[in-house]
């Protein structure tokens, strides 16, 4: 099938429009791994802001930053689709406070403040839809709400340079953005690669991966290990040795509270209170991670609410 660019202008192009182009091209949502047409659909008629996310998933990732600094005209360009596809009326850039040169790029081509803002948010890792409404808007999700509940579109920047280049160029979304990093990857680096690129090429491209290590995909905080293939959803490949956690009392330091992003106090599972904050807690894994006492607080709340 041969696609061709768009020829018509952004304000001749009708939602349902920009719609068929995404799902033509075959674009995806990297934050959600959602396909971008079916996001545009429930957006339709019930969206007044778009959200482009350009915060890290890891404090050791810097893809989101590269790209706003080398992608910032396929950035706004995007914005700007997405904002005639759903009918907001103002984008967001959201990226950690000291991404200076990342939003100093971006307002190279986003100059307009009536439909354009920026928004430098502290540093925590990772911001899913929660954390990240309750940082822009101080507005609280409950549980098994998204963004678009209320009228958000939260979308990844490569999502917008996804889209602008498909419908600019008439390719369809072919590549992918990692960062790959940790102590044991030869050469760390920020990548575009093939979409669907397999974990050995990665490790081929970057000097290998020393024994003993294995890839968590995006977060420390989650530690979840990846094999075979590269997903949509990947943004940063981190080097992790296995280690064992051998959990102690709790010294109430309340350190899991400070960083809960729906402001919960989880070591009060170890007093049998997991029910109730099971009913809040979305899993995120910040007060697991944070433990001094090497608690596995995150799987006692899962476990003591089940049973």
């Amino acid at each position: 099938i041969l696609f061709e660019p768009e020829s018509r202008r952004l304000t001749d192009l009708s939602c349902s429009d920009i719609t068929e182009s995404a799902k033509k091209f075959g674009i995806t949502d990297t934050r959600s791994g959602i396909p971008l047409w079916k996001l545009l659909e429930r957006a339709s008629g019930n969206c007044t802001r778009v959200v482009i996310d350009g915060t890290e998933s890891d404090a050791a990732s810097a893809i989101n930053y590269r790209l706003g600094i080398e992608q910032a005209k396929a950035i706004v360009g995007g914005a700007k689709i997405l904002l005639r596809a759903t009918g907001a009326i103002k984008c967001v850039f959201a990226a950690e406070y000291y991404r200076s040169y990342a939003f100093s790029a971006i307002l190279e081509h986003a100059n307009d403040e009536k439909i354009f803002a920026m928004a430098q948010l502290d540093e925590k890792y990772p911001y899913g839809d929660f954390a990240l409404m309750y940082a822009l808007y101080v507005k609280k999700l409950n549980k098994g709400q998204t963004a678009l509940d209320e009228g958000v579109l939260i979308v990844a920047p490569e999502t917008a340079i996804a889209l602008y280049n498909s419908m600019t160029s008439g390719m369809p979304q072919l590549d992918k953005y990692i960062t790959v990093c940790g102590e044991g990857i030869k050469n760390g680096a920020n990548l575009c690669v093939p979409r669907g690129i397999t974990l050995r090429d990665i490790s081929s491209i970057c000097g290998g991966l020393e024994e003993g290590y294995f890839f968590a995909e995006n977060s420390l905080l989650s530690g979840k290990p990846v094999s075979g293939a590269v997903y949509d959803t990947t943004h940063a490949l981190i080097t992790v040795a296995p280690t064992e956690r051998i959990p102690t009392d709790c010294i109430a330091c309340g350190e899991c509270a400070d960083v809960c992003p729906v402001k919960l106090l989880p070591s009060d599972v170890l007093a049998g209170d997991a029910k109730r904050m099971n009913e809040y807690c979305i899993a995120c894994g910040a007060c697991e991670y944070i433990c001094p006492s090497n608690i596995p607080l995150l799987e006692l709340i899962n476990k003591e609410a089940q049973g």
